[in-house]
């Protein structure tokens, strides 16, 4: 049944079990505390009858034989108006000399005097104190022991009496501080958990294109900043993502539309009137040029989908990357002369990785050099080792890349805005999939630019040492 309680309900619970708690051992404190007083205050209002006692006894036996009618008359003049208290003077033998029949309290379990006794008889409490008291010589007769008991006995029912209406009291008090908890700790918990709440409220509103919503912090308690942070992030990365998204479709729309438009253009203006066998072979190798730029396009997204979904597979060796890169520079060579391009490398350093891998990424980042270099001017590879890692540079002079589009440079079919040529070749998921090998072997893949040149740098980290 608890695990059906709403968290307000088991926090006011929690709340107000506590509370009772708290208040229960204060109560228990209280009664203890004032047992224990009124205990001393009999106990020292009973030593100080007793000695009220001794004295007019020891009065009496100063004017010679006691009168144990008149002492007796005399002792409870003495003690009108204390209270209940009561006087017995007996033998050793128990023959009651003065006063009445007392409460038989337990045998004493001691034989030092005063004895100060305590017992419940009837429901009602009494405390008594016991002494004996040594008679004069002089009065000693064979019908007068030498010496009597003396006891004086106190009825406690006024101090029970108030310690019940103090009992009565603390139970009223504590089923009002019950109702009072529950109500508070239901207020308290319903406006701590205000915030959690609103995150509800806010997660309902939320929808694909209504992504903005934020919970702000502002009055909100220190532990719940941890979470609400931790939803805000949340929706940023989903608000980037699907941000992401969005120019992902458009820009695959806009990157398929051009080869299947070419592919039924020519095939529409081939099929539109007879034609000769040339003409409808050279109609089938323009399309089989759209054709295989769609298939380019459609195995460097599949290759992505299997990145996203840690789904490559790296066969790692040992690689010299001035060899592997000297054996691209010789493969981009035709390329970069008819551009008018010079490719240059500098440095070597060794590095455990996929050789098919990396050499399809830094194949991308040259193609990509070369395709922005101007005539006449150089793409320069440099390759450096420290205790950090390997870094590989790709760096090539051209128009600058505003900062604001380093970060999207590596997205799916994005292009800086020099970049939009009807010249320009490639798929946009050269960088796309440049990063996805880079990062798959554990680096990183970063860009930066100015009017001087564009440089793209793959880091790669040191390798682990063997155990």
């Amino acid at each position: 049944m608890g695990k059906h309680l709403s968290l307000t309900t088991r926090l006011s619970l929690m709340f107000s079990l506590t509370m009772l708690a708290i208040w229960g051992l204060v109560s228990l404190a209280l009664m203890q505390a004032l047992d224990h007083h009124f205990a001393r205050q009999d106990e020292a209002d009973l030593r100080g009858k007793m000695v009220l006692v001794k004295n007019l006894l020891t009065s009496q036996l100063n004017h010679g034989q006691p009168d144990w009618g008149q002492l007796e008359s005399g002792l409870h003049s003495a003690l009108a108006g204390y209270g209940d208290h009561r006087l017995q003077i007996t033998t050793p033998q128990g023959l009651l000399l003065a006063g009445s029949r007392l409460p038989r309290p337990p045998a004493p379990s001691t034989a030092e005097w005063p004895v100060i006794e305590s017992w419940e008889e009837a429901g009602i409490r009494y405390r008594s104190i016991a002494a004996p008291f040594a008679l004069s010589s002089r009065t000693a007769t064979p019908d007068m022991p030498d010496s009597v008991m003396i006891r004086v006995v106190f009825d406690t029912r006024y101090h029970q009496h108030f310690i019940d209406d103090i009992k009565a009291a603390l139970l009223w008090l504590t089923g009002a501080m019950a109702l009072v908890s529950v109500l508070l700790g239901w207020f308290a918990s319903r406006t701590g958990l205000r915030p959690l709440r609103a995150l509800a409220g806010l997660a309902t509103r939320i929808t694909a294109s209504k992504l903005d919503h934020r919970l702000p912090l502002a009055g909100v308690p220190a532990e719940l900043h941890a979470p609400i942070q931790a939803f805000n992030n949340m929706l940023n990365r989903l608000e980037d993502s699907f941000q992401r998204l969005t120019d992902f479709s458009s820009d695959i729309a806009h990157e398929l539309r051009t080869p299947i438009n070419s592919l039924m253009m020519q095939t529409q203006v081939a099929l539109s009137q007879p034609r000769d066998a040339a003409d409808y072979r050279e109609a089938l190798y323009a399309n089989l040029e759209a054709a295989e730029r769609l298939g380019r396009m459609i195995n460097e997204m599949l290759f992505l989908a299997k990145s996203d979904r840690g789904q490559l597979t790296l066969q790692h060796a040992s690689l010299d990357l001035a060899e592997e890169l000297d054996e691209l520079i010789e493969f981009f060579e035709p390329l970069a002369s008819d551009r008018q391009v010079q490719l240059r490398r500098e440095g070597q350093a060794g590095l455990q990785g996929d050789r098919a891998m990396l050499q399809r990424a830094f194949s991308n980042l040259l193609s990509n050099a070369i395709r922005y270099t101007p005539a006449r001017q150089a793409v320069t590879i440099t390759i450096a080792q420290d205790e950090n890692g390997v870094t590989v540079a790709v760096a090539n002079p051209g128009p600058a890349i505003p900062p604001a589009q380093w970060p999207r440079l590596f997205d799916r079919f994005y292009r800086a805005d020099h970049a939009r040529q009807p010249a320009t070749e490639g798929t946009g998921l050269g960088l796309a999939i440049a990063n996805a090998i880079v990062s798959h072997h554990g680096g990183n893949l970063s860009v930066s630019s100015d009017e001087r040149e564009t440089c793209f740098t793959a880091r790669f980290p040191a390798p682990s040492p063997s155990p």
